[in-house]
């Protein structure tokens, strides 16, 4: 069995985490492909030092700023190393340009063998996750991913029915099996125990909120994003609880021209180390977020969650009531953070038991009859 791992985005490396160990644990003859999609140290190279991740094989330079010479230059770079290789399978993670632009190169690579031996397998690992709002990019990219893909591992049953109502589980296999972000939880959740990071911003357990925000659609818009700001400013003062901000690179970039006078109940930071950010949501008061992501970590570490979007694709955690999608709408936000501030979150598995990644492994090395 050989198989090649396509990533570069701090999820991707994040939730790969757990597999790559058990690979490298099992001597598996893998390796990793770069596409430098996330190139800033602080969002890529510092998650691969920090989980052990062996440095890959390849790095793929292309345009950051450019989706067309991005997915160009991507696709033609993981077909020549596909042909230089072989592997068996081609896994991707999540619904990244990254992951899409793995998925094509391999469904180019299997179009020119007609032969099924030598033909790649292709695995998508978070697979079945819908929004139902196609002015996501990543909407149109999971949907791509799993239709292209030929092995699918989805978190949960409700994931099924997505992908039944899409008619996509023809000649396709399909196992639930959780999300491996829950292994990397469970793993990690006792580190955190001697980690300073409160003190360090002097915050103290349950007396603080989170926020996060990075997708397009919340940050874009530079007059939205400084009305989303100052209205996290007029809730900090309503509540008398400041609110930590890790600034993604994207949502800076906006920031910068925003020329947002001081804030008394909103402190930015540069994104935090993984370990510092695990401590940082495990003992928030309630998370503001529009990552996909936080929505099952909120729901597995058992913290409560806003999501700052019009629509989610983890609509298990709103089901859950562990998760409320308020949109930017500042009465809706209020709203959910008096529910919050009435009702207590336990910690959840709907996500996934921590043992994910050892479930995907068994059954491709069943897959290969090995």
């Amino acid at each position: 069995m050989k198989i090649c791992i396509v990533l570069s985005t701090r999820p991707e490396i994040i939730k790969l985490a757990s597999l790559i160990a058990i690979l490298k644990k099992k001597k598996i003859n893998f390796f990793l492909v770069n596409t430098n999609q996330h190139y800033m140290n602080i969002m890529s190279k510092v998650f691969f030092n920090f989980f052990k991740i062996p440095k890959p094989r390849y790095n793929i330079k292309a345009s950051k700023n450019r989706y067309g010479i991005f997915f160009s230059k991507t696709i033609k770079g993981i077909e020549k190393i596909l042909y230089k290789e072989k592997p068996n399978y081609l896994i991707v993670q999540g619904d990244t340009n990254t992951a899409l632009a793995g998925c094509l190169a391999a469904s180019i690579f299997n179009r020119k063998h007609l032969n099924d031996r030598k033909k790649i397998n292709i695995v998508h690992v978070e697979a079945g996750l819908r929004s139902f709002d196609e002015k996501m990019p990543e909407e149109i990219n999971r949907k791509l991913i799993d239709q292209l893909s030929n092995i699918l591992f989805i978190p949960t049953k409700f994931d099924l029915e997505n992908l039944k109502k899409e008619r996509l589980t023809f000649k396709k296999k399909i196992f639930t099996v959780g999300n491996t972000i829950s292994d990397v939880i469970k793993q990690y959740t006792p580190h955190i125990k001697k980690n300073n990071i409160l003190e360090r911003f002097s915050l103290f357990k349950k007396n603080y909120f989170l926020i996060t925000l990075h997708r397009p659609e919340s940050v874009d818009n530079p007059e939205k994003l400084n009305k989303l700001i100052h209205n996290f400013e007029k809730i900090g003062r309503r509540f008398n609880t400041k609110f930590l901000f890790p600034v993604h690179p994207r949502t800076q970039n906006i920031i910068k021209k925003l020329n947002i006078k001081k804030l008394n109940f909103i402190k930015f930071t540069k994104p935090l180390e993984f370990i510092d950010f695990l401590k940082i949501m495990k003992h928030s008061r309630i998370i503001f977020t529009d990552s996909g992501g936080i929505q099952e970590e909120s729901s597995l570490m058992g913290v409560p969650c806003i999501t700052i979007r019009t629509s989610t694709e983890r609509q298990l955690s709103i089901k859950n009531k562990s998760n409320i999608l308020t949109g930017y709408n500042y009465n809706k936000i209020l709203k959910a953070i008096i529910y919050f501030n009435k009702h207590k979150i336990k910690p959840s598995k709907i996500f996934g038991n921590g043992d994910v990644s050892n479930r995907i492994f068994n059954i491709l090395k069943k897959i290969n009859n090995i």
